[in-house]
């Protein structure tokens, strides 16, 4: 019998593509059931870490809600952002949603901010900066990918890629700076570190 929640595949799947398996990419990039897993994986993070949040404390549970969901839509912002300037800036062929299954697997990393809302239960540090810093090292390793996957998915050159990257480093930040202002207000401010 076939297992229709495969977690240990998808898993197995996100470390290979942060391990820059070029053959891994290239399946993730091409199956479409790869997107709804790839939604999957970057919400898993936000969806626990408000149960998390929930089982300290409800109260400013909608700021709390707020501050976890600006990485979330930063992080897809970004993915489009940067398959958008690559096929409209630099004319490569490619499809964003092949590019977002592959991003979006590597974002498996962001699992990992779910230790700072674990330890805070467990009284064990402030869970928002801990928690930025964790996602601003799965941010970079989510970069490595991407650049990896600009050269060898959309054929970018080196330079091409680099710029790629960091204009799409600069439209995070904006979008992240923009949605801080508006969901959480004039105290927002872009990295809590």
């Amino acid at each position: 019998m076939k297992n229709s929640f495969p977690i240990m595949k998808i898993v197995n799947d996100g470390i290979d593509v942060l391990r820059l398996d070029k053959v891994k990419m290239s399946h993730i990039a091409h199956d479409p059931k790869a997107t709804v897993w790839g939604f999957a994986i970057l919400a898993a993070p936000f969806v626990v870490n408000i149960f998390l949040a929930m089982l300290q404390t409800t109260m400013f549970l909608s700021l709390q809600v707020k501050f976890l969901l600006i990485p979330l839509v930063t992080i897809v912002g970004c993915i489009f952002l940067m398959s958008f300037v690559a096929q409209k800036v630099f004319h490569a062929k490619g499809d964003h949603m092949a590019f977002f299954r592959v991003i979006a697997h590597a974002g498996v990393v962001t699992w990992l901010t779910v230790i700072p809302f674990v330890l805070s239960l467990l009284g064990l540090g402030d869970v928002f900066s801990i928690f930025n810093l964790v996602n601003l090292v799965a941010g970079v390793w989510m970069l490595v990918v991407t650049y990896h996957l600009l050269l060898d998915y959309y054929k970018l050159n080196q330079q091409n890629a680099i710029i790629t990257i960091v204009l799409g480093v600069v439209g995070a930040a904006i979008i992240q700076s923009v949605l801080g202002r508006l969901l959480i207000g004039k105290f927002y401010r872009l990295m809590y570190l």
